[in-house]
């Protein structure tokens, strides 16, 4: 589960590092246009995010689920 969770984490990175330039390109109306490799990584990147996030809750969900019915008192 950590090196899930860490994987998350060093996804951001590249995220993080594309974003901002894309971002002063689309606020300064400068004549640029944002690459297509740009677009690319970003999307996968924010994918390969909330793949890792969405597997994150359901195991943390299902452990939770599972301590619930442990600590429930039997009446047999």
């Amino acid at each position: 589960m950590e090196k899930l969770i860490i994987l998350r984490m060093f996804f951001c990175f590249p995220l993080f590092g594309l974003l901002l330039p894309d971002a002063g390109i689309l606020i300064s109306n400068s004549p640029g246009h944002i690459p297509l490799t740009h677009v690319i990584i970003e999307t996968s990147a924010i994918f390969c995010i909330l793949i890792c996030t969405a597997f994150i809750f359901y195991s943390k969900k299902r452990e939770q689920s599972q301590a619930d019915k442990t600590n429930e008192a039997s009446y047999f």
